[in-house]
């Protein structure tokens, strides 16, 4: 199960109005009567002030629980180097997470160290505690991903949070929270300082636009980056700012789909023997679950190691639905390959990280139909190997699935869901202990004048689950006369296997 933070029905809320009494008589001045807030494209009696930029400030304080208004910039890696140029200087230090967005990575090694500003880059995914041995004097900065990109790894906010301002309370910590968006993750409410979002990944969601914000608690840093964003004007545009703000509107029931659809597929590629390990915070598997499980962190995003046999760059050629790209958060699905494409410039340079798997790949899960996106996956995964490509897993999985809704929706004991030749799904369930599920589905499919059964999975409920059976006496001899070559699901409901109509026992 995806945990969903306590806060996100209240977030339904706030991502439209910001507030749970409504539009103020103030926004409802400013808004010109309006139901949305309008374009307004020239700044107000300061450069910084702007009417459409200031309405989305508003809702993004109020999803990050900040104290201080949030401030938005013209991308993340603006946001970024705001927060570096405000409160970096010469010989000043920074620990910085090993696996981080390669953006922020060439900042510190390609850009801030020609100031003479140094940088650790640390692990601190397996033990927190060895934060405070790379905190020096000269250490200003404690630079957080949770979940980092792409490894997907977490890290525990709180305490490395606790650790390094019980060391020196002046080190600023900052959590990129881009992967896990503020739906999911509160880094201020876990003691970061600083809470960074490129908000051209989920906060936006929809892949045309280009931005980035900051929130904190703490007045003096409010301050400071309030005059960078003045000054350095990195401001995010009118246009932009109402763009973004229209994506909010839908970041709840978005995010609730990609998460849905990230661990239906995350289970899948778990079974695939293309895929030799899959980073999906949510799954009971992942290295640091347990802080999932208290802090949050799951969203669209997963991370999967292939098959040291599987060929990468054919499994990305052969992907029809799945888009190649370097970007994350949209509706559509996004699939990379770290090593060959966003990190190959850091991670896979770097002596001094813990060496990344050439065979990585990150995936941003988008909103299409989870089972085309399997679909796509399956095929593109077995020809990386050689395998069949025509042996469609995600229809096993959809036929156990339409199964099991049926079941659970009418409360039966049994349930049976069969595939035609030509695609189409029926369903039934035990009606009144006289007429067995499979035979309820085939009579649905012959009544609808379809005879091309290709196959069927039956499903009973006992007191220590559910189990997948065979099929009664009657609907085996029917499903001999349809077609002698259908076949029955058969094994387990984690790792279904088919068998023809005729093999069974």
């Amino acid at each position: 199960m995806i945990v969903i933070l306590s806060s996100f029905s209240a977030m339904d809320t706030f991502c439209i109005h910001r507030d749970a009494d409504g539009i103020s008589d103030e926004e409802i001045k400013l808004w010109l009567n309006g139901v949305i807030p309008p374009i307004y494209l020239s700044d107000g009696e300061k450069p910084s002030i702007n009417p459409t930029r200031q309405a989305l400030e508003e809702t993004l304080t109020c999803l990050d629980k900040a104290q201080q208004p949030s401030l938005t910039f013209a991308s993340g890696l603006a946001a970024a180097t705001s927060v570096c140029l405000s409160f970096l200087k010469k010989d000043d230090h920074a620990v910085i997470v090993d696996d981080a967005y390669s953006g922020i990575t060439n900042l510190f090694k390609a850009c801030l160290s020609r100031w003479s500003i140094h940088s650790s880059f640390i692990n601190l995914s397996q033990t927190p505690s060895i934060i405070t041995k790379h905190l020096h004097s000269n250490t200003r900065l404690v630079w957080l991903e949770s979940p980092s990109n792409p490894s997907m790894r977490l890290v525990d906010i709180q305490t490395i949070a606790s650790l390094v301002h019980a060391h020196d309370s002046s080190i600023i910590v900052v959590v990129d929270n881009t992967f896990a968006s503020p739906l999911n993750q509160s880094p201020l409410a876990l003691g970061a300082d600083i809470c960074l979002s490129s908000m051209t990944k989920f906060i936006n969601g929809h892949t045309d636009v280009i931005g980035g914000c900051l929130s904190t608690n703490r007045k003096d840093l409010y301050d400071i980056l309030k005059t960078s964003q003045s000054l350095l004007h990195m401001n995010l545009s009118p246009f932009d700012c109402y763009l973004v703000r229209r994506g909010l509107n839908t970041l709840p029931i978005r995010m609730r789909q990609h998460m849905k659809n990230a661990l239906q597929i995350a289970q899948f590629l778990e079974g695939h023997p293309a895929v030799e390990r899959v980073f999906y915070p949510a799954l009971p598997s992942h290295p640091q679950h347990d802080i999932y499980k208290k802090q949050g962190g799951a969203s669209g995003m997963c991370s999967y190691v292939l098959h040291e046999a599987a060929d990468t760059k054919r499994f990305l050629r052969e992907l029809k639905l799945c888009t190649v790209a370097v970007s994350l958060g949209g509706c559509e699905t996004l699939i990379e390959s770290p090593s060959i494409m966003t990190h190959r410039s850091t991670l896979y340079e770097a002596e001094t990280n813990e060496k990344m798997s050439d065979q990585l790949i990150r995936m941003s899960v988008g909103l299409e139909n989870v089972y085309d996106i399997i679909n796509d996956l399956n095929r593109a995964l077995n020809l990386s190997m050689n395998l069949d490509s025509k042996q469609d897993a995600y229809s096993d999985r959809e036929l156990i699935d339409k199964a099991r809704y049926a079941m659970n929706r009418l409360d039966s004991t049994n349930a049976a869901a069969l595939r035609t030749a030509s695609g189409e799904i029926y369903s039934g369930i035990r009606f009144q202990s006289t007429i067995d599920a499979d035979i309820g589905a085939l009579s649905a499919m012959i009544n609808d004048g379809h005879q091309d059964l290709a196959t069927i999975v039956v499903l009973r409920r006992t007191v220590n689950g559910i189990e997948m059976i065979s099929p009664s006496g009657n609907c085996r001899k029917l499903i001999g006369d349809l077609n002698s070559n259908a076949e029955v699901l058969m094994g387990t409901i984690e790792k279904p296997y088919r068998m023809a109509i005729n093999d069974l026992p």
